[in-house]
């Protein structure tokens, strides 16, 4: 039986069968499936379920679907959570920790776009800024001893006699030793198998570039035009004083 014949949406509740067939499909593979199936159909189903299982489908229905039917995105849920655990107002710019230089700014929109529970967990905590300027400098002196070693076997051509080839050089030895070191960035992964980042509908934040895996330096990050993904200063001041929803 095809994963499209299977009778996941049984008129009263999810059948085990149909639940393993899901989980055993691939993103792009669920996001074909569930795209093939009418909304009204869908909704009219998860309202027939009991809690438990409707919970449950909700999980495997990814994302920008289930956005798209009025639901809370990964990120507002995440959002949600922590700020009830926590107790805490609608956080300012500043919990957001700035500019936390370069590889810390790329762990920074790693943990946002496929970590939103820890992100906004540390956020409500205060605890994100310094987390990522840790990161920055773990990663720094990761990739500075990387190209020493590097060197021991592929020399730099001299930098007086061969200024544009010795620069060249470097550059290719940096970038060698920044792919290497991606894995402490991002959850122990190369950047390239990080797959669909949870970023369907992003929670407003002003302050800070959205999962841009940012690269470059503080002055390149403050001139970031952000107006498509965050909230104008208007709108966060509203949020802020608690005279709009972020959502």
């Amino acid at each position: 039986m095809s994963l499209r014949n299977c009778t996941i949406f049984s008129v009263q509740r999810l059948d085990d069968i149909g639940m393993q067939a899901l989980e055993a499909m691939t993103e792009q593979e669920r996001l074909d499936w569930f795209e093939d199936i009418p909304e009204q159909e869908l909704l009219a189903q998860l309202d027939a379920m009991a809690e438990p299982e409707r919970l449950t489908l909700l999980e495997k229905i990814p994302e920008e679907i289930r956005c798209g039917m009025g639901f809370l995105s990964d990120q507002e849920i995440a959002y949600q959570e922590a700020r009830t655990r926590y107790n805490t107002s609608w956080p300012t710019a500043a919990d957001f920790g700035g500019f936390s230089g370069k590889y810390g700014q790329q762990y920074k929109d790693w943990l946002e776009a496929y970590c939103p529970e820890e992100f906004w967990e540390l956020v409500c905590k205060g605890e994100l800024a310094a987390l990522c300027k840790e990161k920055d400098v773990e990663v720094g002196d990761f990739i500075a001893d990387t190209v020493k070693s590097l060197l021991v076997n592929s020399p730099a051509p001299d930098q007086n006699t061969q200024p544009l080839e010795h620069v060249g050089h470097m550059n290719a030895l940096k970038a060698q030793a920044e792919e290497l070191a991606e894995p402490l960035m991002f959850g122990g992964h190369q950047k390239g198998e990080l797959g669909v980042p949870r970023m369907a509908r992003p929670v407003a934040t002003r302050g800070r570039a959205k999962n841009r895996f940012f690269d470059g330096t503080q002055e390149d990050w403050e001139a970031l035009d952000r107006d498509a993904d965050s909230a104008s200063d208007h709108e966060f001041a509203l949020i802020e004083d608690g005279e709009a929803s972020p959502f």
